[in-house]
Order: structure tokens, then C-alpha cells, then sequence
């Protein structure tokens, strides 16, 4: 840095000093325009407090001296130059108005973009909570204490053990998470979820003395919530305490998620059971991805920076991530970051690596979840919008500053070495032959099946089954009233012994009798009639033709309800002629042929494997998924989409629907859901990204 520079260090910058362990004392400065802090030592605060803009850098040293602090030169121009790159002084290069003016416009740029790659978390600020929060705090101290703290710790086991002795009835749910009928649900306890989480954070800032400025709805996964900011946390000296804020949003996910535990395994399906598995599954999910997990920027994250008092820890740990690519391996000497130990360089760099897989791993997720699940064309829009900012951006920039500086590449051999050794083996991890099996929904279903039907007009008069229930031959399912029947029997009996007088009397008289013939036209319909409702009348129950059971039987059959005649009121299917059906896309259809062995698995008794023989690999088209348990709009695993005005679902790719006998005694019941095993030849990583990126775009653009 030039003599002649005065430095000025930033009057708006806020000081928080921090008691530290064993005695001593830290510093963390807030940049309130930038939204940064930095952690500085009292000896570099020395020499940062006298550069008020009237010093030259040598005469501040030399100040700072009077007060027994001694600086080299080389040390002191290495501090000023870090204050400066940082923001914290004026008067400097980086403190001039052209840069001050070019950092505004790149943190607005950054913000703009952090908006548009955040697509997990946007913030709207929108109301002061603090008076509020103020006159309420009571409510808050008396709920949480030392009393419902123990309490909550001795329910944890037990929730434990629920969830692990539930695991395969949440397995089940679970494949009914994401559908389009359980939107509303889910987001509701989403909603509810963010609701405990955020005033759990305002209410122990509250409570620690805290102002809680801001109040507003986040956007998380597409759906509002609220959110409150909490940032004036890093105002306590006591990190035990901002750790606590930070905490305290995760602490009440887990009681919500312990309680609701509870509430789930001890009740039957209904409204209540369905909200509690939500909450639970939506508050695990949350504390585990997002709110409790530090490579996001989000509750653990905090409270990991100030467990290991590392401010800005994803920023440092990218700046440590990029000065290793730029300095390290190619040399540029511009490229530089702050002296810290080695320790905590290493912890910098993990964490810095760590975090970008992760994010990438995570909105890769949340775009097929998108495009598979709820909206193909919201997952292309976002899979596009996520590929431009994690792949084409950073390479074009990339690229860029390195065109701009290639006069400062200065190869360094070891860093190029370990380099190359690294992009090595990420190649030939991406591109080695892997084996793989893919596994497929499948479900037990009979190759025996009748359709119930009701037989004539006659309404029902008892039902003697439910859906569910096996029955054996001959068991009657349902009878019929005949007392309509009878009447009409009876009347109809009337006009067939009336035209039969008319019919006498005309041949006696002989009058009238061009109209004979229709008289006998009229006869034969009314005794035909008489002949049908008289064997209606022998057909007013409906017994099943084999054993089997109830797999289908609509809710209006029931005493009293008239269907009408050929009305399919529900199906029966015989157990002994069961089969499975499993669904194979087009791209794995080769895998399996008629005449194979393949590998199904049923939640029957903590899991069953089975081998079966394939009988059979038909085209499945919109009837066969009209009638099954795959469709992803029904809770299925099957991706669908909207084809015609009658809003049937047709599925997203081609399926074929591989039949298997079973053998007698497999003991797996009609209906049941569960897992294909089919085993592909090695593939690469690489290929199987390709081929999945080929068929997308094919299906998309329509070629």
C-alpha cells in the first residue's frame, strides 16, 4: 500500500466483543450494509481503531506503538490490505467511490442471484413483531422450563422405538407422501411447522432480551411461511446464548416431530392419523435436510459458527475452495485470503467442499422431485434455470477472469499434480463400469378375477361381506329384495288373464277382430315379461364362484340402494391363482425377458424375498394404469400426466408390465405393494446421466 494512503477505518461499522474461553477476549465486526461479520483480536482492533483518514499507515503504526503494541511493517500493510479487501476501510483502492459504487452493484447482482438459486428459501420481509413478542413472552416462559425440558428427554426413547418398530407402516405412508391429493395436507403442516419453528427463535431471542425487528413469509418449497429475522443475536457476548436462538427453531421441530410420533402410531387411519404422520415426516425431513443440517445455510449452520467461533464460515470456506483452484494450482498471486492456522484451514476447505456437494446433491433433488412428482414442466423450467446457474455460469465467469488474467498463470507443479490426481479419479469414478440393479414397484394381484354384478332391478336388501373379507365358494355376497319383483310378477300375471278374456271373447263373438292380432303380439311380450321377473325372482343372491376375497366393493352397496341391473358393484379374486405385476420402463426393458429369474420383495413379516419366473412382458398402457395402484396422482410411484379433457393420467414414460406366477403357501395377500429386483449389465455413472438427459430432452421437445 502507497505511504501517501490514509486509511479511514468505517464509522458504521458495529462492534460485538465476546468473552472467550479461558479469559480472553474477541471481536466481531458487523458490516450492516454488506451483512457481513468478521472476528478480529483486540491487537488487531488496536490498529484498526486509529486509521481515522489522518494517519498514513507508518504513523499509525507508530501510534499504536505508544500503547505497547508493536506492528512490522510487512505485518501491518498485510492487515490493512485485509481490512480493506473486506470492506471494513475507506480511503484505500477498494474504499474509493468507483469500488464502493462497482461492490453495490455486485451485492445487489448477488442478492438477485441468491433469490433465484435459492430455490429451497426466499425471504419477503413484512411486519415488527417486537411488541408483540413483548406482551406475550409470558405465555413462552411457561411452557418451556426445566419440567417439560426432562419430560420431553424421557419421551425420546419411546419415540425411537415407535419409529423403528413402524418402519414398514411409514415405508407404506410414505410412497403416498407426495401427490397431488395430499398437497393441501402437506403443505398445512409445512406451514404449521414454520409457525412453531420461527417463534420458537423469536420468543428465546425475546427472552434473552433481544429485538426481533422483522416478521415475514419465506418461501420454502414453493409454499409461504412465516420466517422472523433473528440476526441481532450476534449482539450477546455469550456465544452459549446465541447458540441457543439458533437451536431453539430445531428443538421444536424434534418435540413436534416427537409428539406426533405418538399421536401416529396409537391411532387409526383417519384425518388424525394423516396429520400427525405429516408433521412428523415434514418435521424429520426439515431438521435432518434443511433447518438442522450446517452445510445449509440455515439454523446448525449458525450455530456450527459459533460452536467452532468461525464467522462467514461458507463464504471463508469457498474464498479457502477457490484460492487452493487459483493460487495453488495455477498460480495467480493476485488470488488471495486471510493467515489462519492450519487447523482451521483444513476444517475451511472440508466444509467448503462439503457444502457445494450437498447443494448441488440437494436442488438436483428438489428439480426431479419437481418434474417427477407434481409438474414436468416446472422440474424442466427449474432443472434448466439450476443447470445455468451451477454449471454454465460459473464455468463462463470462470473462464472469463481466466482469459482477463492469463498473464499471471504461473503453473505450480505439486498443486497441478494433486490436481490432476483428483480430476483422475472423479473421471474414473463417473466413467468405471458399475453394476447395478434397479428396483420397481410391484403389486400381488389374482389371474382369477369375477366382477360382481347386480342381477336385476330389485334394490338390495342385505349385504353379507365387506371389502377385505375372504369368503369361500358358494358364499352368498349379497340378497336382493323381492317384494318389487312380486308385484310387478303379480301384476303383470293380471294383464296377461285379462288379454286372455279379450282374446276369448273376440274369438266367440267375432267382432273386432282385425285387432286379434295385436292382442296375441301383447300376450306374448307380457308373458316373456312374466318368464324374465320369474327368474329374477331365482336370482336374488349372488354367491361367489370360488374362493377368494373381496379385493373392490363400491360404498352405496347396501340395504336399500337400487344399482340396477349389470351394475359392477365389486370384484372378487381367487388367492390360489395370485400373481405379481411389476412395471419396467422402456429403458430397462431388455434387462428382463420372458423365461428370467427375478428378485420381489413384500413388507410380509419385517420382509420377504421371493424368486419368481417372468411369464409374461406386455405393453402397459392407460387402462392398465386407470386400474392400478402406480399412478403418482393416486400415491403411486409412477410419474403421470394430464392427456385428455377427461383428465385421465397416462404415464410419463413407456412401461411394460412384467407378470410372475406365485407359488402356493407364499403367503402375500391380494393387493399388497412391493419391490422389484432387476439386474442390468455395468453402466458408468456417466452413461446412465447421459442416457437419463437424452431421454428427457427427447420426451420434451418431442423428437
Amino acid at each position: 500500500m502507497k505511504k501517501e494512503t490514509r486509511p479511514k477505518f468505517r464509522p458504521d461499522i458495529v462492534r460485538h466483543w465476546f468473552d472467550e474461553k479461558g479469559g480472553g477476549r474477541s471481536l466481531v465486526l458487523e458490516d450492516p450494509v454488506a451483512n457481513k461479520f468478521f472476528r478480529i483480536s483486540p491487537y488487531e482492533f488496536e490498529l484498526l481503531s486509529v486509521l481515522d483518514g489522518t494517519r498514513s499507515l507508518k504513523e499509525a503504526v507508530e501510534r499504536v506503538r505508544l500503547h505497547g503494541r508493536h506492528f512490522t511493517s510487512e505485518h501491518a500493510t498485510k492487515l490493512v490490505e485485509q481490512f480493506a479487501r473486506a470492506g471494513l476501510l475507506l480511503g484505500t483502492q477498494y474504499g474509493s467511490s468507483k469500488y464502493q459504487s462497482d461492490l453495490k452493484k455486485r451485492l445487489g447482482s448477488m442478492v438477485k442471484q441468491r433469490s433465484l438459486v435459492r430455490l429451497d428459501f426466499l425471504f419477503i420481509p413484512m411486519l415488527n413483531p417486537d411488541r408483540f413478542l413483548e406482551r406475550t413472552l409470558w405465555l413462552w416462559q411457561l411452557a418451556v422450563n426445566r419440567f417439560t425440558a426432562v419430560l420431553f428427554a424421557l419421551m425420546i426413547p419411546g419415540a425411537l422405538y415407535l419409529l423403528i418398530s413402524g418402519a414398514s407402516r411409514i415405508a407404506n405412508q410414505f410412497s403416498f407422501f407426495f401427490n397431488l391429493q395430499n398437497l393441501l395436507v402437506l403443505w398445512t403442516a409445512i406451514a404449521v411447522m414454520k409457525l412453531v419453528h420461527e417463534f420458537s427463535h423469536a420468543y428465546t431471542a425475546k427472552n434473552l432480551g433481544l429485538r426481533v425487528p422483522e416478521m415475514g413469509i419465506a418461501f420454502l418449497l414453493f409454499f409461504p411461511c412465516l420466517y422472523c429475522n433473528t440476526t441481532a443475536a450476534w449482539q450477546l457476548a455469550d456465544r452459549k446464548q446465541r447458540m441457543s436462538i439458533a437451536a431453539a427453531g430445531i428443538l421444536s421441530e424434534v418435540v413436534v416431530a416427537v409428539a406426533s410420533i405418538y399421536i401416529w402410531y396409537f391411532t387409526k387411519p383417519g384425518l388424525l392419523n394423516s396429520v400427525a404422520f405429516f408433521l412428523m415426516a415434514v418435521s424429520l425431513i426439515s431438521s435432518f435436510l434443511f433447518n438442522g443440517n450446517p452445510l445449509m445455510k440455515f439454523d446448525g449452520y449458525f450455530v456450527l459458527t459459533d460452536w467452532l467461533r468461525m464467522p462467514n464460515l461458507q463464504q471463508r470456506a469457498f474464498g479457502q475452495v477457490r484460492y487452493l483452484f487459483f493460487n495453488k494450482v495455477l498460480g495467480m498471486a493476485s488470488v488471495q485470503v486471510g493467515k489462519v492456522a492450519v487447523k482451521e484451514r483444513a476444517i475451511l476447505i472440508v466444509y467448503g467442499i462439503s457444502a457445494f456437494i450437498y447443494r448441488i446433491s440437494l436442488y438436483s433433488g428438489i428439480v426431479v422431485g419437481v418434474y417427477y412428482r407434481f409438474d414436468k414442466t416446472v422440474g424442466a423450467i427449474l432443472g434448466l434455470l439450476a443447470f445455468c446457474l451451477f454449471v454454465v455460469r460459473p464455468v463462463a465467469l470462470g473462464a472469463t477472469n481466466l482469459v482477463k488474467k492469463r498473464s499471471e498463470l504461473r503453473f505450480r507443479p505439486w498443486g497441478l499434480l494433486v490436481f490432476s490426481i483428483i480430476m483422475g479419479a472423479l473421471a474414473l469414478l463417473v466413467t468405471r463400469p458399475w453394476s447395478e440393479n434397479s428396483v420397481y414397484p410391484c403389486y400381488v394381484e389374482s389371474a382369477l378375477v369375477r366382477q360382481i354384478v347386480i342381477p336385476n332391478e330389485a334394490p338390495v336388501s342385505q349385504v353379507l361381506v365387506r371389502q377385505g373379507d375372504w369368503v369361500a365358494e358358494g358364499k352368498v355376497i349379497f340378497r336382493l329384495d323381492p317384494a318389487i319383483l312380486k308385484y310387478t310378477l303379480s301384476d303383470k300375471e293380471m294383464e296377461a288373464a285379462l288379454l286372455k278374456r279379450q282374446i276369448t271373447m273376440i274369438q266367440d263373438t267375432g267382432e273386432q277382430l282385425s285387432s286379434l292380432p295385436m292382442k296375441y303380439i301383447e300376450l306374448s311380450q307380457i308373458t316373456d315379461a312374466i318368464k324374465q321377473i320369474r327368474q329374477d325372482l331365482g336370482q336374488l343372491e349372488w354367491k361367489a364362484p370360488f374362493d377368494g376375497s373381496i379385493v373392490h366393493l363400491v360404498k352405496d352397496l347396501q340395504a336399500g340402494a337400487r344399482p340396477g341391473k349389470g351394475t359392477i358393484v365389486g370384484k372378487l379374486a381367487s388367492r390360489e391363482h395370485s400373481e405379481v405385476l411389476g412395471l419396467i420402463p422402456d429403458v430397462d426393458v431388455l434387462s428382463i425377458q420372458r423365461g428370467d429369474g427375478v428378485e420381489v420383495w413384500f413388507p410380509v413379516d419385517g420382509g420377504r424375498s421371493l424368486t419368481l419366473t417372468v411369464k409374461e412382458v406386455s405393453p402397459f398402457n392407460r387402462k392398465d394404469l386407470e386400474q392400478s395402484p402406480f399412478s403418482s396422482r393416486l400415491g403411486g410411484e409412477i410419474a403421470t400426466e394430464v392427456k385428455d379433457q377427461k383428465r385421465r393420467d397416462a404415464p410419463l414414460e413407456t412401461y411394460y408390465l412384467c407378470k410372475m406366477g406365485l407359488p402356493a403357501g407364499h403367503g402375500v395377500l391380494l393387493g399388497m405393494t412391493g419391490r422389484l429386483v432387476v439386474h442390468h449389465a455395468p453402466r458408468s455413472l456417466l452413461d446412465r446421466v447421459v442416457e437419463a438427459a437424452h431421454r428427457t430432452f427427447r420426451r420434451e421437445t418431442l423428437f
